[in-house]
């Protein structure tokens, strides 16, 4: 599963163009704060695609790892929410939000 919540990670703040950061960043508002939030989601992204290719993970460490995916996950929305605009908003916070419940719905069938 943090497979998956990897790439849905970069696909979403990627996208299938390859131009990532020129797309994030022409979809952001244009606040001053927004420039260092936007680093911020990039290095989370870092940190949960180095979580990925970490694994795979014995079973007692997995559900560590979905809950800080998940909690990774839940920051990016939170600073999409704060700084893109228009559609990238609206289809990138949608499928973070439904990449969570992929991940609430992991954690739910495999951990306490």
């Amino acid at each position: 599963m943090s497979r998956f919540a990897a790439a849905a990670l970069l696909i979403i703040l990627v996208g299938p163009a390859g131009a990532a950061a020129d797309r994030f960043l022409a979809a952001t508002q244009e606040d001053a704060r927004c420039g260092a939030e936007i680093r911020r989601a990039w290095d989370i992204v870092s940190v949960v695609a180095g979580r990925d290719r970490g694994g795979p993970y014995a079973p007692e460490r997995i559900c560590g790892v979905l809950r800080a995916n998940l909690r990774d996950m839940k920051e990016l929305t939170d600073i999409m929410k704060r700084c893109m605009i228009g559609h990238a908003l609206r289809e990138n916070v949608g499928q973070m939000e439904a990449s969570m419940g992929d991940v609430r719905a992991a954690i739910a069938s495999r951990c306490n």
